[in-house]
């Protein structure tokens, strides 16, 4: 039961970080008119979330140092994790807000490919079900003749490239010893010096930000540094990245309610069935989920097995659980060795 509660947690924590994610465009397009732009934003989420994130590491986890090898991987993880603001925000002033988050959400397109082309991982079929319903669903999201360019199109959808080596990568790259806000101030500290570099390079640093700027700016690396993306690092710690992909497409149903509400952006009878599509697909994937794991566990029961505790789970496949698909998920937890 104690194994099913954190489960059921990692799920509200995905959850709860897409909607975060989801009122970016808000946030973004108020800078915008307030003089900041795409590269200044995504520096000053990283920077200005610095001194919270070490406080909460200091006094929530204690010791804060990392091996040379962990640094080196938080390394790689920053390009996935500063590179995909930058293009997501950057096609903001070419395509609706509203069409560059559908666009973005082919991301768990690409984690299903990266995991299979890569690491061999094949996911069942009930999730493969569920990806193709969520992609489905996206993909209505979509209206012919709306205002948009190539560029905006091409930068939406690399960013959903960038974000799907992040959360594959954030899985399998060894970095589950890492406690959360340690890996986040580490990964905003790298990310920043990356983004300062980018951005003297690219005269980024030009700008005209006002008061109102400001606020906005600092109150938008707070609610997504040190909110949205920790909240996601603990929910696949503890869902898996394909889980985790799945659920985040509550972010672009925000960002269509956003639009809807706040830039007068149009929401028709497609947009409704993508809407109810997507949610099919999440409490598709709750339900299968939940019965797979009680079924398992009472296997288990069945058969004088110890069920292993989340703490006693090995994670040698890498951060934060134990594999992106079910088959070594499991198998690796010791249940049974046939795929369900």
């Amino acid at each position: 039961m104690k194994n099913m509660f954190v489960q059921n947690k990692g799920f509200v924590y995905v959850i709860l970080s897409a909607v975060l994610f989801g009122c970016m465009p808000l946030f973004a397009k108020n800078i915008y008119a307030n003089g900041g732009n795409a590269v200044l934003l995504t520096l000053m989420r990283s920077m200005i979330s610095l001194p919270v994130l070490f406080l909460l590491m200091w006094y929530k986890e204690g010791n804060c140092l990392i091996s040379p090898k962990k640094l080196k991987q938080i390394v790689i993880l920053s390009l996935g994790f500063a590179s995909t603001p930058i293009l997501l925000l950057t096609s903001y002033h070419f395509i609706s807000s509203g069409m560059a988050t559908t666009i973005h959400f082919v991301y768990p397109v690409f984690v299903l490919i990266g995991c299979f082309i890569f690491f061999k991982d094949a996911p069942n079929r009930v999730k493969t079900f569920c990806i193709v319903l969520c992609t489905l669903g996206i993909f209505l999201f979509y209206t012919p003749g709306q205002t948009g360019n190539a560029t905006g199109i091409l930068l939406a959808f690399a960013s959903g490239i960038t974000y799907a080596f992040y959360i594959i990568y954030l899985e399998k790259s060894g970095l589950s010893s890492i406690k959360p806000f340690t890996l986040g101030f580490y990964l905003a500290f790298v990310s920043s010096i990356e983004l300062v570099i980018y951005a003297v390079l690219t005269n980024s640093l030009n700008h005209s930000l006002t008061v109102r700027g400001w606020v906005l700016s600092i109150l938008f690396s707070l609610l997504f540094t040190v909110g949205a993306s920790i909240l996601f690092q603990i929910g696949v710690k503890e869902v898996g990245s394909q889980r985790a992909s799945i659920l985040s497409t509550f972010e672009p149903i925000t960002s269509i309610i956003i639009g809807v509400f706040i830039f007068s952006e149009s929401f028709g009878v497609k947009t409704v069935l993508g809407v109810v599509m997507i949610l099919i697909a999440v409490v598709l994937l709750t339900i299968f989920d939940r019965k797979q794991f009680t079924s398992k566990l009472e296997i288990n029961k069945a058969v004088g097995e110890s069920f292993p505790r989340q703490s006693e789970v090995t994670y040698n496949k890498g951060y934060p659980r134990i594999s992106v698909c079910d088959i070594k998920e499991r198998n690796a937890e010791g249940v049974f060795d046939k795929t369900s």
